[in-house]
């Protein structure tokens, strides 16, 4: 089953989506299956002048960059010298 125009402009056609717990919501099958989307997708948010905007994106896995690594070691290293001068206490 495709989505039609007047089901995309707001004329009929889909579901309501209701926001729960948490802010999460369910998008109708029909637009996921429209927009390929799957569990574990993710969908950008943008702001409309008629209200928001879901995207979808690619995300791919990313190792961290040398100054975000050494960023990382530097509070695990003060972290553990905290730890170790309160042990000799």
């Amino acid at each position: 089953m495709g989505i039609s125009k007047d089901s995309l402009s707001g004329k009929g056609g889909l579901d309501l989506v209701r926001v729960r717990r948490a802010g999460q919501i369910t998008l109708p099958r029909e637009v996921r299956e429209a927009m390929n989307l799957g569990e574990g997708d993710y969908l950008a948010p943008q702001f409309t002048k008629g209200g928001v905007l879901l995207r979808p994106v690619n995300v791919h896995a990313r190792e961290p960059s040398a100054a975000q690594e050494a960023e990382i070691l530097d509070v695990v290293n003060q972290e553990r010298r905290k730890y170790a001068k309160e042990r000799r206490r």
